[in-house]
């Protein structure tokens, strides 16, 4: 089976360049930035993605584009950060699903 590319190689490498920055910086920031450099890595990717991408993804990609920039903001609110964050994770969880085909098999 054949996927349909979502990223051209310079989208890709912008990618690369951000996150490799990201971990450099990383080195002399505080901890609690690691997720802001990850999150705003989840940003672009999901709108590089966003045009390209099967009706599977584009609701996941859309919400998470529009909802990190409210996360950056909550960033010192520790617990609404972590809620952020968790809805995220089951957001993803869900478009993985959506990919497997497993949602549709879920009671």
């Amino acid at each position: 089976m054949s996927e349909n590319w979502v990223l051209t190689e310079t989208e890709a490498v912008e990618l690369l360049a951000l996150l490799i920055s990201s971990a450099r910086i990383q080195m002399d920031e505080p901890a609690h930035y690691g997720p802001l450099r990850l999150l705003t890595a989840t940003e672009r990717l999901s709108a590089m993605m966003l045009e390209r991408s099967s009706d599977k993804s584009k609701a996941f990609l859309q919400d998470s584009i529009e909802r990190i920039p409210e996360m950056h903001m909550a960033m010192s609110d520790v617990e609404t950060y972590k809620d952020g964050l968790d809805h995220l994770c089951r957001e993803v969880a869900g478009c993985l699903l959506r990919h497997s085909g497993a949602e549709s098999a879920s009671p």
